[in-house]
């Protein structure tokens, strides 16, 4: 394991995972993503399908539509 990194992402769940694609996606090859188990076992897999289609805020909405 490297000493140091662009970018480390801590936790593996759907918002951590999330970070770590779009990090790759705009380039960027030195980044690193700490789990403390396996992949979305922890607060994303107990909140399975909380994400709200609707809401009232717009830029949420825009955000919840994105992903």
């Amino acid at each position: 394991m490297k000493s140091h990194y662009r970018a480390v992402v801590i936790g593996g769940g759907v918002v951590g995972a999330s970070v770590l694609y779009h990090l790759t996606r705009f380039g960027w090859s030195d980044v690193a993503l700490i789990e403390r188990a396996e992949l979305t076992a922890g607060s994303t897999w107990h909140a399975a399908a909380g994400f709200h289609a609707l809401n009232a805020d717009p830029n949420v909405a825009a955000l919840q539509d994105y992903t």
